[in-house]
């Protein structure tokens, strides 16, 4: 509740709220567009799933047996489809983004999940431009994302939503971002830097 309740305090009122329209979508019990993204809890139990069908779906692992899906807002065109995904180390919380938010802010958003409830619990916006990839901290208080374009990259406290870093400094769309085990922070670029 805590969480919910500061990600809505840092995320500013949407210009308008997402579509209520609802969308028919058939339930294949798999992905029905390509995945662009993976993530494993640190237990290495439970796999999710980013795709360009705007959903994410949880795994249980090492059987691979289906173990949820969650839908994030969808409208026309490629609003709501995913490239990016990250878990926190215990599994609970997941972040997921891509092209998401566009259609009724014209800026870009990352939601947030319960995974236990599977519902989404809040999200992170504006956003200058689509996320690319998210990486956690070892320690699951850091989420990083990279941005497409020029926008750079994002670092928030993962546990509040809390803005802590930002990197504009990109001649090129940011490709990847990843957490060494002690926690510094690596990315790359098609600027054809890698940053440390």
């Amino acid at each position: 509740l805590f969480l919910a309740a500061a990600l809505a305090a840092a995320a500013p009122a949407p210009a308008q709220a997402p579509p209520t329209t609802p969308y028919l979508r058939v339930e294949a019990g798999a992905h029905t567009a390509p995945v662009n993204r993976l993530a494993v809890d640190a237990a290495g139990r439970l796999l999710a799933t980013a795709s360009d069908d705007r959903t994410v779906r949880l795994w249980s692992l090492p059987d691979g047996a289906p173990a949820g899906v969650l839908r994030v807002p969808i409208a026309e065109e490629a609003e709501g489809e995913l490239y990016a995904v990250a878990l926190t180390p215990d599994g609970r919380r997941l972040f997921a983004a891509g092209f998401t938010g566009f259609a009724w802010d014209r800026s870009f958003a990352l939601y947030i999940f319960d995974v236990v409830e599977k519902r989404m619990i809040g999200r992170l916006a504006p956003l200058p431009a689509p996320v690319v990839h998210l990486a956690l901290s070892p320690d699951g208080a850091r989420l990083a994302a990279a941005l497409g374009g020029t926008a750079g990259i994002r670092v928030w406290d993962a546990r509040n939503g809390r803005l802590l870093a930002e990197d504009t400094s990109y001649r090129g769309p940011a490709r990847m971002v990843a957490f060494t085990p002690d926690a510094a922070l690596v990315t790359t670029a098609a600027d054809g830097l890698v940053r440390l």
